[in-house]
C-alpha cells in the first residue's frame, strides 16, 4: 500500500510539473501576441525530427506506432523552441487520446507557397462542436475523459501558430479515423543558406 501511494504522489507530481510548464509556456507565448517573431529561418524538418524525438519514450512506452511520413525541406520564419513546443503538444495529445497500440503519423509536404505540417492518429478524434473551442484554455471535449490532461496544449498550439501567421485546421483524419491537425506555414526561399 504504501508504494501505490508513493506511485499515486509521483504521478500527481509529475502532473503538476507538467501542468506548470503549459502554464508558462502559454504564458509566454500569449506575451509575444501583438511582437513579431524572431526572424530565424529555419527548416521544418529539423523541427520535426527534434519533436518526434522529445516523445518517442511515451509512444513507445504506450506501443504507439509513430511514424514520420514523406517529409521535404521547408523553410520557414520562425523560433524553433516555439515551433517545438507547437509540434510536441499536438504529437502528445495524440499519443495521449489514441488507445495503446494505435498510429500516430507526421507528415510534412509543400502546397504552393505553404508547408503543410500535419498530426494524424488513429484515437477517437474531437467531434465536430467541440473543435473550436479546444483551442480555448482549459477546455476539454467530451471524448477526453479516458485521458488525463490541462486542457492546455492545444491552446498553446493555436497560439503559437498565430505568433507565426500560421493557420491551425482540426478535422477528422480520413485516413486513420482519429484526428487531424494540420498546420499552413507561409514558405521563404531556401536561398543560398544551404541544407539543414
Amino acid at each position: 500500500a504504501r508504494e501505490a501511494s508513493v506511485a499515486r504522489l509521483n504521478q500527481g507530481i509529475d502532473r503538476a510539473i507538467r501542468l506548470v510548464e503549459q502554464l508558462l509556456a502559454l504564458a509566454r507565448e500569449e506575451a509575444g501576441l501583438g511582437h513579431p517573431v524572431a526572424q530565424q529561418r529555419l527548416n521544418l524538418q529539423d523541427v520535426v525530427q527534434f519533436a518526434v524525438a522529445d516523445v518517442l519514450p511515451q509512444a513507445q512506452a504506450r506501443q504507439i506506432d509513430l511514424g514520420v511520413g514523406d517529409t521535404e525541406p521547408a523553410w520557414v520564419q520562425g523560433q524553433l523552441d516555439a515551433l517545438r513546443i507547437l509540434l510536441r503538444n499536438l504529437l502528445d495529445n495524440a499519443i495521449k487520446y489514441t488507445p495503446a497500440a494505435g498510429r500516430v503519423d507526421v507528415a510534412l509536404r509543400i502546397a504552393g507557397a505553404s508547408a503543410v505540417l500535419a498530426v494524424e492518429d488513429s484515437g477517437p478524434g474531437i467531434d465536430a462542436e467541440h473543435r473550436a473551442h479546444v483551442l480555448d484554455r482549459f477546455y476539454r471535449a467530451g471524448n477526453a475523459s479516458g485521458a488525463s490532461g490541462s486542457g492546455l496544449g492545444l491552446a498553446i498550439v493555436n497560439t503559437i501558430a498565430k505568433r507565426h501567421g500560421a493557420t491551425l485546421v482540426l478535422e477528422r483524419s480520413e485516413r486513420l479515423g482519429g484526428l487531424r491537425a494540420e498546420l499552413q506555414f507561409r514558405l521563404v526561399d531556401d536561398g543560398a543558406a544551404g541544407a539543414s
